[in-house]
């Protein structure tokens, strides 16, 4: 239903919804005189051992179950809904974190704030977490776009010798055949010259 005003026309219907607030209702109390800054980095760290402990609910409940059945589980609850907020990848993820911290992989200490960096740290494979450290990239501050590119530095392949290499190569094999065969004409002159004073 629309009502023509001199300068625009409106919905009736949305003219009584009042606009959001710039600070939320309950944002003030979460604050609790903190400055924004705090409390963000409050909760962002509160939100890394949440991801751990989720990690670590989901690794006693891994252990509980029968070797083998626990990623079907997992799924069956996740598409049932009992699982509402989790999908396997991020229960896997967790599960890794948790795992990694358990087992002394990274110390406490060590584990950064970011919750995927925190995963890509604790995934990598025990010599690539020695490069890590030799690279001070094993530190709470480390950052998801750093290790990406760390693991990507490390697992990229080999490049395959370049076309103007074995180029190069066949070139110098040429050359060096010319070289011998000179040599070999060279040796039976000698030769010859040899037999030729005795």
């Amino acid at each position: 239903m629309r009502k023509a005003t001199k300068t625009a026309v409106s919905d009736i219907r949305f003219d009584d919804i009042q606009a959001p607030a710039l600070v939320p209702a309950g944002a003030v109390k979460t604050l609790a005189g903190e400055s924004f800054e705090d409390a963000i980095n409050r909760l962002l760290e509160e939100s890394r051992e949440r991801f751990v402990l989720v990690g670590e609910v989901l690794l006693d409940w891994k252990a509980s179950v029968p070797h083998g059945n626990f990623v079907k589980l997992i799924n069956e609850k996740i598409k049932t809904g009992a699982l509402r907020n989790l999908s396997y990848q991020s229960a896997n993820r967790y599960m890794t974190v948790a795992a990694a911290l358990r087992n002394g992989f990274v110390g406490p200490n060590e584990l950064p704030k970011e919750s995927e960096a925190a995963y890509l740290l604790t995934s990598l494979k025990e010599d690539e977490l020695k490069v890590a450290k030799q690279e001070g990239l094993v530190r709470p501050t480390v950052r998801k776009a750093e290790l990406t590119a760390f693991r990507k530095r490390l697992r990229a392949p080999s490049p395959a010798p370049s076309t103007d290499r074995r180029a190069e190569l066949l070139r110098e094999i040429e050359r060096a055949k010319d070289e011998k065969r000179r040599w070999a004409e060279r040796l039976a002159e000698l030769e010859a010259e040899l037999a030729a004073l005795s």
